[in-house]
């Protein structure tokens, strides 16, 4: 990028923080509590009406397992469904300012990030004090895999705003879509209770690999690596790429849909 694309894109990351976070106090506010919120609902329903044990989840119990799961989840799904509309919302600036309109999906996703990661860190230092063996070394580890999550809801960011250019539906599609996507993907429980069919299938959702990987390093101490933390790595930034690539080849479309 050059100079005028970084300032474009750090201010539009800065409006994207103020105008969803910090302008209001319920903003900022429920960035933490809707998680938490829920974390405790979940936690509630499988561990005292259900009385769910998951063998993977150690000595920590379920509640670190969860959590530890739940936030970068809600990270990157928040990231994709409020980027999904950042074209056609700023219609009105894309007809009169020259610069990438990419940026536009991108800072929402950016912004969604840095802010739900200092939620993540505040949780993690909760599960702490709760008596949860979080391994702080493993956050070296689990950098980059945030990293390459955050590419992930990018490549889709770009993919979704540009097509609900043309196809408005998409808005009301994808929540639904978002959360059969959550409980397909072994948050609330492990993927080793499925029948040995559905795990191997589940192997073939990334996010999958994404909140195990994450599991292994701050709750297990597991930096064991194999074929799949080449795989879905590279997956990940062959969907950004694509997309980037879809996103720019029918931005000179969208003047004409907005």
């Amino acid at each position: 990028m050059n100079l005028f694309t970084n300032n474009v894109f750090r201010q539009l990351v800065s409006r994207a923080i103020r105008t969803d976070y910090l302008e209001n106090l319920t903003g900022f506010a429920w960035l933490i509590l809707q998680p938490l919120i829920l974390l405790a609902v979940y936690a509630f329903v499988f561990t005292t009406i259900f009385k769910a044990r998951i063998p993977d989840a150690g000595a920590g119990g379920f509640v670190p397992y969860l959590a530890v799961a739940f936030w970068p989840w809600t990270a990157f799904s928040e990231a994709v469904l409020r980027s999904s509309n950042t074209i056609s919302a700023n219609a009105a600036l894309i007809g009169k300012v020259a610069f990438p309109s990419e940026l536009l999906p991108l800072s929402t996703v950016t912004a969604t990030f840095m802010m739900n990661m200092l939620g993540y860190l505040a949780v993690l230092l909760v599960l702490q004090l709760m008596g949860a063996d979080i391994h702080w070394l493993g956050l070296l580890a689990a950098l980059p895999v945030v990293l390459l999550l955050y590419l992930f809801a990018s490549g889709l960011a770009l993919f979704i705003s540009a097509l609900q250019v043309f196809i408005r539906d998409i808005s009301q599609i994808l929540p639904p879509l978002m959360t059969f996507w959550f409980f397909t993907t072994p948050i609330l429980y492990s993927s080793s209770l499925l029948p040995e069919n559905f795990a191997t299938l589940m192997k073939f959702n990334p996010m999958s690999w994404y909140v195990e990987r994450l599991r292994d390093f701050l709750l297990l101490g597991n930096y064991q690596l194999g074929p799949w933390d080449l795989l879905v790595p590279a997956v990940t930034v062959v969907v950004f790429i694509l997309s980037l690539r879809f996103f720019r080849k029918f931005s000179a479309h969208f003047e004409d849909f907005l």
